[in-house]
């Protein structure tokens, strides 16, 4: 993967972006990792892709990162797992410890988060949220969780 910094050896590979934030705050995080399907599966860099631009979308709406300031983006690849950090300046927040209601048309990308991640959470006062997904399960995961096959 190519980024501000990379260290790789063999299926390592440690890579972080400094993104501006406001509107294409998005855009840019997924461009960024447009090389991650030639380091994990094609499922698993989706899910990947749509995590960051959850957490990243929340950056530039719930901690007003605008287009002057900055989100960093930090990718940790090895080969057990995919570590992501997204860091910004905004106030932090505690991890949240319910769903958005049902009806709600908001709120829904930690959610995402919690049932597509392996594990996760927040650092730093809130302002670094943190997933984790296992690299195997992507290799050959054709079914989702069993929290989402039962809600469908």
């Amino acid at each position: 993967m190519e980024g501000s910094d990379e260290q790789a050896v063999g299926g390592n590979s440690d890579v972080s972006f400094e993104l501006a934030g406001g509107p294409y705050a998005v855009t840019a995080a997924r461009l960024a990792l447009t090389d991650l399907e030639s380091h994990v599966d094609e499922s698993l860099a989706f899910d990947v892709r749509l995590l960051v631009s959850e957490l990243v979308t929340n950056s530039v709406q719930h901690a007003g990162v605008g287009p002057d300031d900055s989100i960093m983006l930090a990718v940790r690849l090895n080969d057990e797992l995919v570590r992501v950090e997204v860091r910004d300046g905004g106030p932090g927040f505690e991890r949240p410890v319910v769903a958005p209601p049902d009806d709600a048309d908001k709120g829904w990308g930690l959610f995402l988060v919690e049932q597509l991640a392996d594990s996760w959470g927040v650092a730093e006062g809130g302002a670094v949220v943190w997933f984790e997904i296992a690299r195997e399960r992507g290799a050959g995961a054709d079914e989702p969780p069993a929290d989402l096959r039962q809600a469908g």
